[in-house]
């Protein structure tokens, strides 16, 4: 069975995003400036010389993907340059493309990160080298993600489609029997669990990667982007709905402020006062720290009609940048990693992005001690099939992220309104995707 890493800023890299503020998406940035690249679009012939790759990362898993790669083409080498988070390398890349030199030539890119990244013309687009005839080869929510402003930026990595982690002994005893499939009885499970123990709440309020991903789930798509012009409507239908049900939920008192990843939050899930994740599922195989073997269990997100609909949270694709001059040497080892031994590399630390390994009866059937034996990734992989399409990332989603916390997290620590917090965090995306040069909202 291939686990996900329990290092910590993995996982909350993944959910959070952050990201780090831009250095000037349009406004003040330079080209990317290519490398000497020879132009040549034959990966097989770049593969046989003797290529030195450099890989910027932030995960301690890089060096053994690198390795295992050039021991299926030995002349192929990498210099596996760890930086300290995701922010980390968003930040060193941009202030490369500034200066016109400096980039690597692969660099791993959260999706919610390829469009700003994107717009700032740090990567190259991979259609020339063959990388679109794989995709087939993943589902469509990573696919999508991977293309951007009509240019296919990365190769899908690892993903994130969301699931439900819930604490069955905790539901048991407040007389939940069954996992909420409808958001009007995950109102009611949440009602039981406070009234059964006023210490006990069903989840916290969340962050900033959370509240996006489940607006995408109710089917809203308050962010839309053509070219430098960017439309933001946080009052749209998903949104509204779900930000009106979770406003409501804060109102009852039924939802704890803990922060995500924080020391308490930890502790209350292991003292059985937190009772439901939702996230993306790269955390299903991570809850090994969260309790006792047997006591929680993996259901799909609840939605509001009780038909399937997801979204992603987290995940990220493998670029190769603008200014590398071993740009068809890098696609080839991209290829490699799309699939058979080289995706199985890469496999090893995230929740799959391939429709393959989703499908894949060993994978599928692994039993997860935390769940008492249940084959919790049927659950992954079926949000996978049904995670709703059409989202778009802002081109400037760090920093949309950084300035949650000011409107909309302030209202969700303080039980204030959510709808009020939504129009002040757009006004606040709106005047700055305009001082950034971005024509937005008019």
């Amino acid at each position: 069975m291939k686990r996900i890493s329990n290092r910590r800023w993995e996982r909350l890299g993944a959910v959070v995003g952050t990201g780090a503020l831009l250095v000037g998406v349009l406004a003040g940035c330079s080209t990317g400036t290519a490398g000497t690249d020879s132009g040549s679009t034959d990966t097989d012939k770049a593969l046989e010389g003797d290529v030195t790759l450099t890989w910027w990362t932030w995960s301690d898993d890089t060096q053994v993907i690198a390795d295992g790669i050039s021991k299926e083409y030995p002349n192929i080498t990498f210099d596996v340059v760890k930086l300290e988070n995701p922010d980390a390398v968003v930040t060193k890349l941009q202030n490369a493309i500034k200066a016109g030199k400096g980039a690597p030539d692969l660099v791993p890119v959260e999706y919610q990160t390829l469009p700003q990244l994107t717009l700032g013309k740090a990567l190259a687009d991979l259609k020339g080298y063959g990388i679109d005839s794989y995709e087939e080869a993943f589902t469509a929510s990573t696919w999508n993600a991977v293309n951007v402003q009509d240019k296919l930026v990365a190769l899908p990595m690892d993903s994130g489609p969301m699931v439900m982690i819930y604490n069955k002994d905790m539901y048991d005893k407040a007389g939940v029997t069954a996992a909420p499939k409808t958001w009007d009885e995950f109102a009611t499970a949440s009602q039981a669990i406070h009234a059964a123990d006023p210490e006990a709440y069903i989840a916290n309020s969340g962050d900033a990667g959370f509240f996006t991903s489940m607006i995408w789930a109710s089917g809203g798509q308050p962010f839309r982007t053509d070219g430098e012009n960017v439309t933001i409507d946080l009052q749209d239908e998903g949104t509204k709905k779900f930000a009106g049900f979770w406003g409501e939920r804060l109102t009852a008192g039924e939802l704890s402020g803990l922060s995500t990843w924080s020391d308490e939050w930890s502790k209350a899930l292991t003292q059985d006062k937190l009772g439901t994740l939702l996230m993306g599922s790269w955390m299903i195989s991570g809850m090994d720290d969260y309790g006792p073997a047997g006591k929680w269990r993996v259901a799909p997100i609840p939605t509001w009609d009780g038909e399937p609909a997801s979204a992603e949270n987290g995940g990220s694709g493998l670029a190769i940048t603008e200014q590398s001059a071993n740009k068809a040497a890098a696609a080839g080892v991209l290829k490699y990693l799309a699939d058979g031994d080289g995706r199985a590399l890469l496999n090893t630390t995230g929740f799959p992005s391939t429709v393959a390994d989703l499908a894949d009866p060993g994978f599928l059937s692994f039993a997860f001690d935390p769940y008492a034996g249940q084959p919790a990734n049927e659950i992954g992989a079926a949000s996978a099939a049904s995670v709703v399409p059409g989202w778009q990332y802002l081109p400037y989603q760090g920093y949309a992220n950084n300035v949650f916390g000011d409107s909309v997290g302030k209202a969700l620590g303080s039980n204030g309104d959510l709808d009020a917090a939504l129009l002040e965090w757009q006004d606040t995306l709106v005047a700055f995707g305009n001082e950034q040069g971005f024509s937005v909202n008019k």
